[in-house]
């Protein structure tokens, strides 16, 4: 077997020439267009994070506030929460305030 080069004519290299930029134009092309979508999609995953983790501490807030109001259900805790919180006392009861002095 005796191997012979194929002389490319002008012909084929003109036509070569063609097919690269053609297929070089259309690449281009592609992502030009395609760059500002992908832009947008990433900027969309980063918002989708936040709202995710926001919805998150969301979800945890609300849990807190239902067992607060369970918590509020029951008439002593109120009692113990409005004697600490606003220093409501019962008749004849006298408050006596410990204060930090280690401050």
């Amino acid at each position: 077997m005796i191997k012979t080069k194929k002389k490319v004519t002008k012909k084929e290299k003109r036509r070569l020439t063609l097919f690269v930029i053609a297929f070089l134009f259309i690449i281009t092309f592609m992502c030009i267009n395609i760059f500002p979508d992908w832009i947008k999609i990433m900027n969309n995953k980063q918002k989708i994070n936040l709202l995710q983790t926001s919805y998150e501490d969301l979800l945890n807030n609300e849990e807190a506030l239902k067992a607060e109001v369970e918590k509020l259900k029951n008439p002593e805790y109120i009692e113990r929460y409005a004697k600490e919180k606003f220093l409501y006392t019962k008749e004849n009861e006298i408050i006596i305030r410990k204060t930090d002095t280690n401050n």
